[in-house]
């Protein structure tokens, strides 16, 4: 039985101006926890929060405040680790707002969040919105954990893409415009029954967590991607899920974020693969969780 998971590959690189993702291992040294998070980009007309972005800073406070709570109990129940983190941003949103009027009705931050914990001779998986988790099975054989309602939304999101440009429509700037009503309905079915789970500073997303108990002997390594990496698979279709894998760990992080910055040079007005963002933030983490072949 192993008693500290082993970093392959790591990387992070913002799609325009600021990096809204991040991703962390505890304790560095020896890490028995690691994590990626892939900040909501906001649509309010506002900035609520100081810094770059209002994800930017809550994938910043994330970062700060999930390493306190390991440490302090690293084998806490997920339920309750979730709770205290989202008890924590709560906290430490309430004290940062830019307007003494808070939100004010706008949409808080939120971020998808994947997380990975070594419990005895097992690994937990936690998911909260569409991070990735690609598993690498003591076989070889690679598979993912899916979320079925957020893979419907992106499907009806790239359906709408498809039929405003086949009615002409190439600006991106109008794109987003007509698209903004369907993405602020979207919005709204977040941390609920009938909807999605995502991280953010409310009590509700703490029953939206999925959690996954794996044997450690059943998988040789775990890729955590936030949905800006994965597009080399399900956007541009330059890889299978288990050449992600495969070629993460063999060339690394860095030289397949490289990879997929070439494909969207290549298409800069989204063209050849509709998307409302030409480039979107993208993060990998790759670990070794087993005592097999690296």
């Amino acid at each position: 039985m192993i008693s500290a998971f082993t970093l392959l590959t790591a990387a992070t690189e913002a799609g325009s101006k600021t990096n809204e993702d991040g991703y962390g291992l505890w304790p560095p040294e020896a890490p028995r926890a690691a994590w990626v998070l892939d900040g909501v980009t906001g649509i309010n007309d506002r900035a609520l929060l100081p810094g770059p972005s209002d994800a930017a800073w809550f994938v910043a406070q994330v970062q700060k405040a999930l390493p306190t709570l390991l440490s302090q109990s690293p084998d806490m129940p997920i339920g309750e680790l979730v709770g205290a983190l989202v008890h924590e941003m709560e906290r430490r949103q309430a004290e940062s707002w830019i307007d003494p009027r808070g939100a004010d009705g706008w949409e808080t931050p939120a971020a998808s969040f994947a997380l990975v914990r070594l419990l005895g001779a097992d690994i937990e998986i936690a998911r909260l919105g569409d991070c990735l988790v690609l598993l690498e099975g003591a076989d070889g054989a690679v598979s993912v954990m899916d979320h079925p309602v957020l893979d419907q939304i992106e499907a009806e999101t790239r359906r709408a893409i498809l039929d405003l440009r086949a009615a002409g429509m190439t600006d991106r700037r109008r794109l987003f415009e007509r698209m903004t009503p369907m993405l602020r309905a979207q919005r709204r079915r977040r941390n609920r029954n009938d909807g999605y789970g995502v991280l953010a500073a409310e009590q509700d997303c703490i029953a939206m967590v999925h959690v996954n108990r794996i044997p450690l002997q059943a998988l040789r390594s775990v890729l955590l991607a936030s949905d800006g990496y994965y597009r080399l698979v399900d956007h541009y279709g330059a890889m299978t899920d288990a050449e992600l894998v495969r070629h993460t760990r063999a060339r690394g992080a860095d030289a397949l974020l490289e990879q997929l910055r070439a494909i969207e040079a290549g298409d800069p007005l989204s063209a050849a693969y509709p998307r409302l963002k030409c480039r979107d933030d993208a993060t990998a983490l790759l670990i070794c969780v087993g005592q097999g072949k690296r």
